[in-house]
């Protein structure tokens, strides 16, 4: 018999862990729940150095609660995965590019990945698509000034190009932002009245983002989720639909000019009192005529993993009388029915970092995909080859549950320090903030929630044990930190 897990989903999660787990608690004690999925913009922010590599105003910049969790003062109640979204401690996120552990019980799934939990498959690709950064790669280096705060957080082709190799279905695949179009496929009224500023975007089919659309099409997992958006928002895409307009011709490459290559800080938006209030602007690709060496092209129906439908669901961010978090019932195989509610890794996601690896783009010229056609997919030979090596070599007694080694690397502040400490790094509306005077000039002794980091500044990226021993049980090198030393 099918066994169902009851999978808890929360939106944007901006550092509010107790909050979230508070809720959480609350509603436990009317249906238990398995697992947590927290659908971007978690930050991890550890210490000063975290705060300063965080993509958000600085004056919005505090520590929050999640130290706790980290130096293991606090543990999180229930087992948590999460994505990244775009206002993230990019750093932090480096150190554990393929997935780790940030604090017990709480689980990063990487840029992109894909782990088991009692028997369900569930993917996730972490930031947001911006398309003069889609097709870089990692250029990015400490100490992540100006536009490499930003640019950490967008998707790059790379991970698109991973993703796209799944070949086994999903149960549920998260994002930070939506798929393009996926508002055509719910209360497109009801959206509009609740968010009238998405009305430009909507009428122009740009909300959203055409990558995770085009990973939807292809792998049509049972469940979608995301955040981003800050608004509750259902749909459901059938197996006879295509969540393609007719014309759609992909996702292309912007031009290099100078202008482009240097862009002006789009995350950076205006902030309201009480949230990230914003609308995207408008990413111009809607039915862009694709270079045929250096884009992602729309799979075609015959390319799609799994035919069924999609059910989507985004939620908001932890705020009074919003719709933040959600329980859904997911079933796992029948064959899942005993299975130890633990994280797994997943052999065939595996297999594909094994055969991607060699391709991955450390500059920011465009990426090229080592393999071709309309959807650009290695061949079964290559991909059989490395699932071979994998079972052979990790699951050769079985399913490979993933260690809870998490042992921290990066220090944290004083217990005791409150969740709104900026270290004097946020300023107010006026070019003044914490630390400084009416004149402007630095006064350390006056400081609310703003006192100095107590101690050397922390570095920038920390070598993680997590990531060292993954990459040698995989084969493979830890080309982003590697690069460092």
């Amino acid at each position: 018999m099918a066994r169902k897990l009851n999978i808890a989903v929360q939106g944007c999660c901006h550092g509010m862990l107790d909050n979230i787990y508070n809720h959480l608690l609350a509603q436990q004690k009317q249906k238990k729940v398995d697992l947590l999925i927290i659908c971007g913009d978690f930050q991890a922010i550890r210490n000063i150095t975290d705060l300063k590599c965080m993509s958000c105003p600085d004056k919005y910049k505090q520590i929050g609660g999640f130290y706790r969790y980290y130096s293991g003062e606090k543990t999180a109640p229930v087992p948590t995965i999460f994505i990244g979204g775009n206002h993230e401690a990019g750093n932090h996120s480096r150190e554990i590019y393929y997935g780790g552990w940030v604090a017990k019980n709480i689980y990063f799934l990487g840029n992109s990945g894909v782990v088991k939990f009692g028997g369900l498959r569930i993917g996730g690709i972490s930031g947001i698509f911006k398309d003069f950064d889609y097709h870089k790669g990692y250029y990015e280096l400490p100490p992540f000034r100006g536009h490499s705060r930003s640019s950490m957080h967008h998707v790059r082709s790379y991970e698109a190009f991973k993703m796209l190799q799944i070949r086994w279905p999903l149960d549920i695949m998260i994002s930070h932002d939506w798929p393009q179009y996926i508002e055509r496929y719910g209360d497109t009224e009801g959206l509009l009245k609740k968010k009238p500023f998405f009305k430009k975007e909507v009428d122009c089919g740009d909300l959203g983002s055409p990558v995770n659309a085009m990973l939807l099409e292809r792998l049509r997992p049972a469940w979608w989720l995301s955040a981003h958006l800050h608004v509750r928002f259902t749909a459901k895409v059938d197996a006879n639909e295509s969540i393609f307009p007719e014309g759609w011709a992909g996702v292309a490459p912007r031009s290099t000019d100078t202008a482009e290559a240097n862009p002006a800080n789009t995350d950076e938006i205006a902030i309201s009192d009480d949230e990230f209030a914003f609308s995207e602007p408008s990413n111009g690709t809607q039915v862009a005529a694709p270079d045929a060496k250096n884009s992602t092209a729309m799979p075609t129906k015959a390319d799609n993993v799994c035919r069924g439908p999609t059910q989507f669901l985004a939620l908001d961010k932890c705020l009074p009388r919003r719709q933040f978090l959600e329980i859904i019932e997911v079933e796992a195989p029948d064959n899942a029915a005993d299975k130890e509610l633990k994280l797994e890794y997943d052999p065939e996601w595996l297999a594909i970092l094994r055969l991607c690896h060699p391709y991955m783009p450390l500059d920011e010229a465009p990426f090229d995909p080592p393999a071709s056609g309309a959807t650009p997919l290695f061949s079964d030979e290559l991909v059989n080859k490395e699932m071979d090596w994998v079972m052979k070599n990790i699951f050769a007694d079985g399913p490979k549950y993933i260690p809870e080694n998490f042992v921290p690397v990066a220090p944290v502040p004083p217990p005791g320090t409150p969740d709104t400490a900026n270290f004097g790094i946020a300023r107010n509306d006026r070019g003044r903030g914490p630390g400084y005077d009416r004149h402007g000039q630095r006064n350390v002794r006056n400081v609310r929630n703003g006192s100095e980091w107590p101690g050397p500044l922390p570095y920038f990226i920390n070598a993680n044990p997590q990531t060292e021993d993954f990459c040698k049980m995989l084969g493979i090198q830890d080309q982003l930190t590697q690069r460092l030393h």
